[in-house]
């Protein structure tokens, strides 16, 4: 359309062709009423079409030229993510309407922010105000709210009835941080506040405490920490409360407290998460390049420059509906400065591997011993069990203790009591095994536990107490479901709704369900908006996997991506995928072995893994059996930390999990692959 046809528009044609009435029209341009979105779409279509844009423009810029043509922003820092990004989100939305945004930066100095408000309230050409208050005293603004131009409060409100502010949900994002972390495991949580911001810092302790008890756990006003962020002497307030306290996680209230807390760390000679988890505020663009990448709570600020823009507008048209307190939702960004605690069937802490040491004497008492030790297997055809055995048996012949029996139960429940009851009678002095079934098999090892030291790996026969056996050795099952459930949930974070499926193993295995649900939460919590899991199906027989998979995607052909327990039934669920041709269906699963990274390498399905460390979990499982013939149970639940792959780390992967070279025919694959 030509300059000339686009100005003679007007706006009854667009009503017109819209088929809306002008004040339809009107209120979509000026923003003075609710229009439904669909309308409101339909409107600017027609105004762009018809070229009528152009011709608001310059209307608008017309009448902005000179007088009442600005709107100030004041606000305390323009080089932090808040500034900025509101800047730019309050810039967008108010040039389409002809104004100028200038921005005023106050330091938070109650003294320059006075003087700021005192000439904008009397420059003519400023309509407007969007204000981040550097106190929230009404007395410090009382002239600006008496006869100062229209304003908005952002971020920060004014104890003010009658001050309209856009704000994000306090209570909410402390009261999601808290909870993400007690979900890990954490119980001994500390928070950080800003003593000088009541209302917001009441907020957010509001919403901690809310965490705490909805999962019964005491509130401790000596985990509460209450600094001036801008005081020199925070650091030391914040290194003293630590040391006093010993909190396993910090959840900070601010962006510049979260600062001060990771600095503060690093200058004690902590490590983050390994010794402290830390959940963040805000995100600046750094937080995901930290070392580790921080876990945070990410304020909409787009979102809130919009909504105190669009209010602005109404109140300096006078067509406001009365005072505005918008909450904004927070998310939860999960990265990884938050470590999963591991957690025993009995709600007993992990211990680390690393903790399992023998001193000289305890190698001498072992190795005059003359100690003999059986291993039950459920199954022994896989990577997993070979380099669990190697771990075992290398760690206990260092000690001398000897393993007299090695049995495979092939996956048969009735096979491994029969096979239990053989070793039995070779009298060993301990037992190590993964039961087949938990349930089935439970009666054999309660019998088998008054005889000698029992060892499981991976879960506990239904029915045990903690005096039953002397250690369960794990990989951290929370830790690696939430791995898988961060891979899956960043393979489709950039979409709305992506639908996804989960195939779980119907067994009530403790360390299995574990995982599955650190799963499921870490969906919820961080992707919400983009992942919805559409189904949930279970399968007890490997094999069964396979029929699982094609119900759920015959049920469910939106799916897009698949969770599964394990390597061996995603195999199947694979195979049932070829067949229904569904080649763009993206697999979440867990534990390296060939043809699991043969896919992986061929970029046939399998996009990421978290897998455990079977080597390294066999030499925790054969330092916790010499504790045990040492008469020391006091390791009743050890954790192993699991290991992401991708295949962008695949080869290395191989190397650190398998202890060996990658085979050729992966190599092969890896190398077509790049080309």
């Amino acid at each position: 359309m030509t300059r000339d046809r686009a100005l003679s528009v007007t706006i009854k044609d667009v009503a017109r062709e819209a088929g809306v009435s002008i004040a339809t029209v009107s209120h979509v341009i000026n923003k003075t009423r609710y229009v439904r979105p669909a309308v409101e779409k339909k409107v600017n279509q027609v105004i762009d079409r018809t070229g009528y844009r152009e011709k608001i423009l310059k209307k608008v810029n017309l009448l902005r030229v000179g007088r009442q043509s600005e709107i100030a922003f004041v606000t305390p820092n323009i080089g932090n993510t808040m500034g900025s990004q509101a800047a730019i989100s309050l810039s967008a939305h108010l040039a389409e309407l002809g104004f100028v945004l200038c921005i005023y930066v106050t330091e938070g100095d109650l003294k320059r922010e006075r003087h700021i408000l005192s000439q904008l309230a009397t420059n003519k050409r400023v309509a407007g105000i969007v204000l981040t208050p550097a106190s929230e005293d009404r007395q410090e603004y009382a002239k600006l709210i008496s006869s100062g131009p229209p304003f908005v409060c952002l971020d920060r409100q004014i104890q003010d009835e009658a001050t309209d502010s856009v704000l994000s949900d306090n209570f909410g994002a402390m009261y999601e941080g808290t909870l993400h972390l007690v979900k890990s495991g954490h119980e001994k949580i500390a928070i950080l506040l800003d003593s000088r911001w009541g209302t917001t810092s009441t907020e957010r302790l509001s919403g901690y405490k809310k965490g705490l008890n909805d999962h019964e756990i005491a509130f401790r006003e000596s985990l509460v920490l209450m600094i001036d962020r801008d005081d020199r002497s925070s650091e030391t307030a914040i290194k003293e409360a630590i040391e006093r306290e010993t909190p396993s996680a910090v959840i900070a209230g601010g962006n510049k407290l979260t600062l001060t807390l990771l600095s503060t760390i690093e200058k004690m000679g902590l490590s983050c998460p390994q010794d402290i988890s830390v959940v963040g505020f805000g995100d600046q663009e750094w937080f995901s390049l930290a070392s580790p990448p921080l876990t945070v709570l990410r304020q909409d600020i787009p979102a809130m420059g919009r909504l105190a823009a669009e209010h602005l507008l109404r109140k300096i048209a006078g067509a406001s509906n009365g005072r505005l307190e918008a909450r904004v939702p927070v998310q939860l960004s999960i990265r990884k400065s938050t470590q999963i605690i591991g957690k025993g069937p009995f709600g007993e802490i992990a211990t680390s591997p690393d903790e399992l040491l023998l001193s000289d004497r305890e190698i001498e008492t072992l190795r005059a011993g003359d100690y003999r030790v059986g291993i039950s297997f459920h199954y022994c055809g896989t990577a997993w069990a070979r380099l669990h055995e190697a771990g075992i048996r290398e760690t206990l012949q260092k000690v001398g203790v000897k393993v007299v029996a090695v049995t495979d139960a092939h996956f048969d429940p009735r096979l491994q009591i029969t096979q239990l009851e053989g070793m039995r009678m070779l009298q060993p002095n301990a037992v190590i095994a993964i039961p087949t079934d938990d349930k089935t098999t439970a009666e054999k090892f309660k019998a088998l536990s008054k005889e000698t030291r029992l060892i499981f790996i991976s879960h506990v026969p239904e029915g045990f107490t903690k005096q039953d056996y002397a250690a369960c050795v794990s990989v951290n099952e929370q830790e690696n479901g939430r791995n898988a459930g961060l891979l899956l949930g960043e393979l489709f974070k950039h979409r709305k709704k992506a639908k996804v499926g989960f195939i779980n193993h119907g067994a009530p295995f403790y360390g299995t369900r574990l995982r599955d649900l650190a799963a499921e939460q870490v969906i919820s919590e961080s992707y919400r908006e983009s992942v919805e899991v559409v189904d949930i199906k279970y399968f007890y027989e490997i094999p069964r996997a396979y029929e699982v998979c094609r119900e759920m995607l015959t049920t469910h052909p939106e799916i897009e991506g698949l969770y599964i327990s394990w390597d061996r039934p995603a195999l199947n669920a694979i195979r049932a995928l070829k067949e229904l041709g569904r080649n763009e269906v993206a697999v979440v699963t867990f534990d390296l072995d060939l043809e699991i990274a043969t896919c992986m390498a061929n970029g046939e399905f399998v996009k990421a893994m978290s897998t455990q460390r079977p080597y390294e979990q066999g030499v925790a499982v054969g330092l916790a059996t010499a504790k045990a013939l040492l008469g020391d149970e006091q390791y009743k639940y050890i954790g192993v930390p699991p290991y992401v792959v991708e295949l962008k780390n695949l080869a290395r992967a191989w190397k650190e999990i398998l202890h060996e070279r990658m085979p050729a025919t992966l190599e092969t694959a890896l190398s077509n692959l790049r080309k």
